[in-house]
């Protein structure tokens, strides 16, 4: 007799959407549908509804007769930031290619919504991020493509209109003089004309001429965030007969650390709508190779910002998505539920900061003063908004960032003790945001453009 003592979780999109699952075929390891996640053991709750009737049972002592109900539950699993794939080689892939971005990030811009539509009807199609937003390698050969001389901290001087129409507004710029640079320039594309890709706000390096311009996957809130695909997942152990199947998986949240001179992790969690056990299906299986994102540190060209100025101090960084999810009753569909409505998405993010000597101070009116508000609960009061960013990486593949443009406080700043010193606990939700513009066709609806919160790797 063997125990269940290992663990493998495999995933695949719905694409006939819910209530049509996409169960593995045995063996599931060589389904072509599903991906399989380099992450930590899943936390599963399955739940059977149960009626509670306090039934006359006709003799002393005896226990009712329960009434089981519908089933579904919830599972939460998380994993490192990871990459572009192991070996990519950005001169003859572009991000958008097959196997080339990790599951997490397919996940990610369809849990957001991005793009996501009926474009998208293959399980191919989605592990391939056609829902996502991409843009394209261009060599820098002297003064023929590529960047050329005027690049600063918040533009990228390319060699023409042709190759800066290979990015759409709102997407991450990377230039960088090979694949192997440690000192690559990367940032959030605010403007876009001619040959100038203006950056949202100042990057730690700047390209030099004839620089290479590199390919970025991109993923952001979207007005299709109620068009979230479900999912099935495999959850199986080592034995053959150790599987479970869970059917109609919805996502309701999205939490992403990332705190200084760690690497930065992403967790998901889903509702699923109905589960069963397979005797077919078990078996481990070794998840595909992608690049790791490193730690947040200096030497890998970290930084997190606040209304554009690297800020230092910050602790228990974390960023989560999350959404209202309704399930649809009918007596007809499996489980009695024929669809969920996905409502009020929100993005939020918070850290804190210690007190310092030198913040300012401010009165009521905004203007500087030895007497008033601290700066963080100033700018509460004043309903001040900032934008706040987060970037990472080695070498082009290793390449992680993300940014709300414009956040707003979501409540006064907390006086918090951090380890003996003061602080704040400051929390911020993504809030509207129309600042980038283009001179080409792209919109909100098929791009990152004006996007309120937006997730990239390169």
């Amino acid at each position: 007799m063997a125990y269940w003592l290992e663990h493998s979780l495999g995933i695949a999109p719905q694409i006939s959407g819910f209530g049509t699952p996409n169960p593995p075929t045995a063996p599931a390891s060589t389904d072509a549908d599903y991906r399989w996640i380099q992450g930590e053991k899943p936390k599963l709750t399955l739940t059977t509804e149960q009626q509670e009737l306090d039934l006359m049972t006709g003799q002393v002592g005896a226990a009712p007769e329960r009434l089981p109900g519908r089933r579904h539950g919830a599972i939460t699993f998380q994993m490192p930031i990871e990459g572009l794939k192991s070996g990519y080689d950005p001169t003859a892939e572009d991000p958008g290619d097959s196997g080339v971005i990790p599951p997490w990030f397919a996940l990610l811009a369809n849990v957001l919504g991005s793009q996501m539509g009926a474009s998208v009807d293959t399980a191919a199609k989605f592990w391939n991020g056609l829902h996502a937003s991409f843009s394209q390698y261009t060599a820098g050969v002297g003064a023929a493509s590529g960047t050329i001389a005027g690049c600063t901290s918040t533009l990228i001087r390319v060699f023409s209109a042709v190759e800066s129409n290979k990015h759409d507004g709102g997407q991450l710029v990377v230039a960088a003089t090979t694949a192997t640079d440690t000192a690559p320039q990367f940032g959030w594309l605010k403007t876009k004309s001619g040959q100038d890709l203006t950056l949202f706000e100042a990057t730690t390096n700047t390209a030099a001429a004839a620089d290479d311009l590199y390919g970025s996957a991109n993923a952001w809130l979207s007005a299709v965030n109620s068009s979230q695909m479900p999912v099935t997942m495999a959850y199986v152990g080592e034995a053959t007969e150790a599987a479970i199947i869970l059917e109609d998986c919805i996502c309701n949240g999205v939490k992403l650390s990332g705190n200084s001179g760690e690497v930065a992790t992403i967790e998901f969690s889903f509702e699923f709508f109905n589960y069963y056990h397979d005797e077919t299906n078990g078996g481990l299986v070794v998840p595909a190779a992608f690049a790791r994102v490193p730690q947040l540190v200096g030497n890998n060209n970290s930084r997190a910002t606040i209304g554009g100025n690297s800020t230092c101090g910050l602790g228990s960084w974390s960023l989560e998505y999350s959404a209202t999810v309704t399930p649809i009753a009918c007596h007809a569909s499996t489980q009695g539920i024929s669809a969920v409505r996905i409502s009020k998405p929100r993005i939020a993010v918070s850290m804190t900061i210690p007190w310092q000597t030198g913040a300012a101070v401010f009165d009521s009116a905004g203007g500087a003063s030895t007497t008033g508000q601290y700066y963080w609960q100033s700018r509460y009061e004043r309903g001040v908004r900032d934008s706040i960013g987060l970037y990472v990486g080695s070498t082009v593949g290793r390449l992680f960032a993300l940014l709300l443009p414009s956040a707003l406080q979501s409540a006064a700043p907390q006086f918090t003790d951090l380890e003996g010193a003061e602080g704040y606990t400051l929390t911020f939700e993504a809030g509207s945001y129309t600042g980038d513009t283009s001179d080409t066709a792209e919109t909100a609806a098929n791009s990152p453009l004006d996007s309120i919160a937006r997730f990239a790797i390169a």
